[in-house]
């Protein structure tokens, strides 16, 4: 897992220190599940916010008072963006806490915080951000490319190469085979081998019109004749199951 971490403080020291201890716990624990972090930092939340698209950042850390914009509004108009990010809030009095809780924040840390309790919250997180977003490596001509696959919608052979759609619109074309995208998806009971060389994430699924699947974007994939029903009950079952999922039963 890549991950990505925001810093917003207008404060440049505050900045500075917790990029410092960022690097340093990162240096010293055993964060196995992490093949690779980046450190961002922002004055502000404007800054922050003008090319902001989900999936960006998994972890952003929010100082609650600013004065350009105050970290609560930041993490309101960031939640409206994208509901998986982890935010910490950064506040020098606790009573700030309670103010934060609409946002549904992960956590928050008080100003001067200690590191251990720093290392602590992080562990917590890469737990979650672990657990939470199982994602595949999908290459791509000018490298790689992670694709969680709560966010894969479809997969449609292209000769040697596969385009993959996100739920965020993108058509991300990889150069690996048809074969190699299932074989690493195929264990997942979200996706659906539906047709040749086409693999939907039923979790998108809108309906089932008769021989095809229509999806929540309007677009439908046609079923193939041979196994049609047992592809069918394939896809009844797993509704079925998430039903229950939703119900608590």
């Amino acid at each position: 897992m890549d991950l990505k971490i925001a810093i917003v403080d207008d404060l440049a020291e505050d900045r500075a220190q917790l990029e410092q201890d960022l690097q340093t716990w990162f240096s010293t624990s055993s964060a196995d599940m992490v093949s690779g972090f980046s450190v961002e930092t922002f004055s502000g939340g404007p800054n922050f916010l003008k090319d902001y698209s989900p999936g960006d950042v998994q972890v952003a850390f929010l100082d609650i008072c600013m004065d350009e914009m105050d970290g609560i509004s930041l993490a309101r108009q960031l939640r409206a963006l994208d509901t998986r990010i982890l935010i910490i809030f950064l506040t020098a009095s606790r009573e700030f806490a309670f103010d934060a809780f609409p946002v549904h924040p992960f956590d928050y840390l008080v100003k001067p915080y200690d590191p251990v309790l720093l290392g602590r919250v992080m562990e917590e997180a890469l737990r979650v951000l672990s657990a939470a977003r199982p994602e595949m490596v999908v290459k791509v001509p000018r490298g790689e490319v992670h694709i969680p696959y709560d966010g894969l919608v479809t997969a449609l052979s292209q000769g040697h190469a596969v385009d993959i759609i996100t739920s965020d619109g993108q058509r991300i074309r990889s150069i690996q085979t048809f074969a190699v995208i299932w074989e690493r998806l195929r264990g997942d009971p979200r996706f659906l081998l539906c047709n040749r060389g086409v693999l939907v994430n039923m979790d998108f699924v809108a309906a089932l019109d008769g021989d095809s699947l229509r999806l929540r974007d309007g677009q439908s994939v046609l079923l193939r004749v041979r196994g049609r029903s047992d592809i069918i009950d394939q896809f009844t079952r797993y509704q079925f199951q998430r039903m229950k999922r939703g119900t608590g039963k």
